[in-house]
């Protein structure tokens, strides 16, 4: 009897391990299992972009999940990953137009059950997407304003661009839907001449986390990316639940681009200055500083680079702040006593190096600190030639820092 119990046993639980192995290839190869499509390369050779499908569409007749990677010979620049509405059709060459450029990759994604989508890969890494139909044909539909729509303290009379004199808009919700989104267009003589890229599908954060529009705080028109025109940055408030002291809101950042003869919303810039800017310094200025910085300034690298050695591991912050008088620091640790930063100081004697202070201050009663009150953890320097990192070890600008700090500094 219990030799039967034991094969008995052994029969049942191979045949459970059969249904788990067999439950778990069949959610990979549902889920997960990525086969490339099509692959097209630049008109050089350097560069390709493959298109591939990530696991099967969702039955039966739900989105399909789809990534575009970019590589120079065998190196890995970006990728992205999409959602394809076709009717439940899995993804094929067919459902994308693929254009070359001198400094990036244009993308078109076609569905039946959606707008066109554009995708733009630059060798830089960086990457750009927005809906084109609807877009194109808002901007020449030649719709009437309503003006009961208007945020008239956010809406301005502009030179944009190759659009000319236009009333840049902030757009109310028509409140037709509980989670409709802000959206903003371009008039000419009462008509919308232009539609803005949506931040959210449909228009709606209704399945994001972001929550409800409240309002929007601040319009600015700049160049963003140092092309000669102007961009649009747009800082817009929303509220999540009621806290302690209420409904408070809380901000976020959209980009537009200036492309061709509309706009793109800068996704990856917007994601990295929510990421890297604190949230109470979020304004127009400070973004144009924050880009200004990591795109021109070798300060910024010093910071990441110190950061990337010192820092990451332990779990610390990276929240770019700015003082009254403008100049950049790092808040790298932050509570209701004290609050631990990196700032950049000077250059070394010899030259070759930026110096950078790492500070703790204690906070006041009423959560105010100052630098002048705050006690030095360490200086380090930044070698600009090969980007290597030095810790002094100095609590003082006197004290006596190490042989390798002075090596590399020539200071005495």
């Amino acid at each position: 009897m219990k030799k039967f119990l034991k094969i008995l046993l052994c029969v049942v639980g191979s045949l459970i391990a059969l249904i788990v192995v067999f439950g778990l290839c069949f959610s990979y190869i549902v889920n997960y299992k990525k086969a490339t499509v099509d692959i097209s390369n630049s008109p050089d050779g350097k560069y390709e972009v493959t298109l591939q499908a990530v696991g099967e569409p969702d039955w039966p007749f739900g989105s399909a999940s789809g990534r575009l990677v970019l590589k120079k010979g065998k190196d890995k620049i970006s990728q992205t990953d999409f959602e394809l509405h076709n009717d439940g059709g899995s993804i094929s060459s067919g459902c994308w137009e693929v254009t070359w450029y001198e400094d990036y990759v244009e993308i078109i994604l076609s569905g039946e059950e959606q707008s066109d989508e554009q995708v733009i890969l630059y060798f830089d890494g960086t990457k750009d997407s927005r809906q084109l139909t609807d877009t194109e044909e808002d901007s020449i539909s030649g719709d009437e304003l309503d003006e009961s729509r208007v945020i008239t303290e956010q809406s301005f009379d502009v030179n944009l661009n190759d659009w000319g004199e236009v009333r840049f808009v902030s757009y109310l919700p028509t409140y037709d839907t509980l989670w409709e989104d802000v959206s903003f267009v371009l008039v000419k003589d009462n008509q919308i001449i232009y539609h803005f890229p949506v931040g959210f599908e449909n228009n709606s954060t209704e399945n994001e986390d972001i929550g409800m529009f409240d309002s929007v705080e601040e319009v600015g028109f700049q160049d963003v990316d140092g092309d000669g025109v102007k961009d649009v940055i747009v800082i817009i408030n929303y509220v999540t639940g009621a806290e302690s002291q209420g409904m408070l809101p809380r901000k976020t950042v959209r980009i537009f681009r200036a492309y061709d003869s509309g706009f793109i919303i800068l996704e990856d810039l917007k994601n990295d200055i929510v990421k890297n800017i604190e949230e109470s310094e979020l304004s127009i200025s400070a973004i144009c500083d924050y880009v200004t910085l990591v795109e021109t300034d070798e300060i910024y690298d010093g910071y990441c680079t110190i950061y990337q050695k010192y820092f990451v591991d332990e779990g610390y912050d990276f929240k770019i702040s700015y003082s009254a008088n403008g100049n950049s620091r790092v808040i790298l640790n932050e509570n209701e006593e004290i609050i631990e930063f990196l700032v950049y100081d000077r250059f070394s004697e010899n030259e070759k190096c930026e110096l950078y202070v790492l500070y703790r201050s204690k906070k006041n009663a009423d959560g105010s600190w100052y630098i002048s009150a705050a006690e030095i953890l360490d200086i380090f320097a930044y070698k600009m030639s090969t980007k290597d990192v030095v810790s002094s070890g100095k609590t003082s600008w006197s004290a006596t820092g190490s042989e390798k700090y002075y090596e590399v500094t020539g200071e005495k």
